[in-house]
């Protein structure tokens, strides 16, 4: 078969439709070409320039004006993996206004409708996006309450910018609080607001949240988040969780702490709290799998120690 005549560069990375063709004077059944691949009804790109799913997504919306990215798609943007069951991360999720008449037809979007507010987008990188606290409340419906909290931990913490390249979290527990006041009927909101008050600042992963959450519903008092060796060295080491008043540190060990350089660091943060008299608890992922149950036992036996 002849290979097909390069597409000219307007094209090449960027969504088009076959009038865009026309308007280059090429002939709109270049689309059934393989090196085109339809993005959706209408809408095509170059099969030949890599891309991910979420660079689909934002040239999508880029080209539909009146939509926007929303539900586990924008949670991906935001950095935040849903569970699998709520879709493959191919899938593409987009928010149009329910007037619409318009109709995204392709397996890989699943299309929403929705009252468009403009509190409930931003733009992002020339897309409409659904905010995070928007998302969050999209997906209350889909989630369990623990992972509610989960992805609420993860929009409200504050980042690295070292390694995130960011300075703010993506939104507030306040902003939370006011999505849930301005959306009243849509569904998971009874869910979002049961969530709600458990959402903390200071968690810096899923099993974070959990743990944190395992011990509360243990019956123990609920650990502070990122506690400092000493609460007047604003550079002071920190601990995951923990009790100060008991000097009990609590860390998570999640895949990034197994590397060497990085076990190094922490030998010298958990020699630090050990040297200033603190027990050091440390969990990892097999803790994790069995829902923190010897975890909340080891937790519960450090304090019942600091207290006698």
């Amino acid at each position: 078969m002849r290979e097909p005549r390069e597409l000219p560069s307007d094209l090449q990375n960027t969504v088009f439709t076959r009038a865009d063709l026309r308007s280059l004077e090429l002939h709109e059944d270049r689309v059934r070409r393989r090196d085109i691949r339809c993005l959706a009804h209408g809408f095509h790109v170059s099969a030949a320039t890599q891309r991910t799913s979420l660079q689909d997504a934002l040239a999508l919306a880029r080209a539909l004006p009146d939509c926007w990215i929303s539900h586990a798609t924008a949670a991906r943007l935001y950095g935040w993996e849903p569970p699998r069951r709520l879709g493959e991360s191919e899938t593409i999720h987009l928010t149009q206004p329910r007037e619409s008449n318009r109709r995204i037809r392709r397996p890989e979007v699943i299309s929403h409708r929705q009252s468009a507010v403009l509190d409930d987008q931003l733009t992002l990188e020339g897309a409409r996006v659904a905010s995070p606290a928007r998302t969050w409340l999209d997906l209350a419906a889909a989630l369990q309450e623990v992972e509610l909290v989960c992805f609420g931990d993860h929009l409200v913490r504050s980042p690295y910018p070292k390694f995130e390249g960011r300075r703010t979290p993506y939104t507030t527990i306040d902003e939370l609080r006011a999505t849930l006041a301005r959306v009243i009927r849509v569904p998971g909101r009874a869910r979002a607001l049961a969530a709600l008050p458990h959402v903390r600042v200071g968690a810096d992963s899923g099993p974070e949240t959990r743990l944190r959450l395992a011990l509360v519903r243990a019956g123990l008092p609920e650990p502070g988040l990122q506690v400092p060796l000493s609460a007047d060295d604003p550079r002071s080491r920190c601990a995951d969780l923990g009790y100060p008043g008991l000097k009990i540190a609590i860390q998570y060990e999640g895949a990034s702490h197994f590397t060497p350089e990085q076990a190094m660091a922490d030998q010298r943060r958990d020699n630090a709290f050990l040297a200033a008299g603190w027990i050091v608890l440390r969990f990892n992922a097999r803790d994790h799998a069995e829902g923190f149950v010897s975890a909340t036992r080891q937790v519960r036996g450090a304090i019942t120690h600091r207290r006698d």
